[in-house]
């Protein structure tokens, strides 16, 4: 195993179990609910000999802190621990006398600690959402009341979804979307109430208004698919 570190989170595994347990839990999952999808998306490592004790005690933790210790869990912890299996796993992996004796006092503490129910649960963690956009269309109406953009939309840098407004001083709203970043779309006013919306022929769109409307102001939306240019 090269270098050895017998913290209990010392190794990706017992991190992987953890990370993703804590990763449902902040979404406002029932804590019974994540347990059971943890063991059935890592089943191949609670039936790995040599990496089921760390899944084990990354499952034991995680559940300890949100106040959900399986009992089922928590006795294959206890047992692991007491009847010396993961000791004589990293035996069996290289580990020598200094770090077993290590490894043995840090699980000791950890069963010691989670046989102990806690205090209260940890908090959750809301998940920040950090909504950005990049521009591609922002035109202005001969008449200069209103204006139509259309930008791609990404939450926490991953795109999702590209959408239009339209947009008069006091109001406005959507007029397209559709999914597909990098699609080609394009649009110019023939006049003041004619948009011509030039688009590339495989877009799906899921929103697709055809007129608009606010206070009075009303124009249609004409929609064009790109031609495809003849090969030279």
């Amino acid at each position: 195993m090269g270098n050895w570190n017998t913290k209990i989170n010392g190794n990706d595994t017992f991190l992987d179990i953890y990370q993703n347990y804590f990763d449902l839990y902040n979404q406002g999952q029932d804590p019974k609910d994540i347990s059971r999808q943890i063991q059935n998306d890592f089943a191949e490592v609670f039936n790995d000999y040599n990496e089921k004790n760390n899944g084990l005690l990354g499952l034991a933790l995680a559940q300890w802190e949100t106040k959900s210790l399986d009992q089922t869990v928590y006795k294959q912890v206890k047992e692991i621990i007491e009847n010396g299996n993961d000791i004589e796993v990293w035996k069996e992996l290289g580990a020598d006398e200094k770090t077993l004796k290590q490894r043995k006092a840090v699980l000791e503490s950890f069963l010691l600690k989670i046989s102990t129910d806690r205090e209260k649960a940890k908090r959750r963690i809301r998940p920040k959402y950090e909504f950005s956009y990049i521009e591609l269309i922002n035109i202005t109406a001969p008449d200069g009341q209103k204006i139509f953009t259309v930008s791609e939309h990404f939450t926490n840098g991953t795109y999702i979804q590209t959408g239009s407004i339209m947009s008069w001083g006091q109001g406005g709203g959507s007029i397209l979307y559709f999914t597909g970043q990098g699609k080609f779309i394009s649009a110019k006013w023939l006049d003041s109430q004619t948009l011509e919306v030039t688009h590339d022929k495989d877009i799906i769109f899921t929103k697709k208004d055809e007129t608009f409307f606010f206070r009075g102001d009303q124009g249609k939306i004409i929609y064009i698919q790109k031609r495809e240019q003849n090969a030279l």
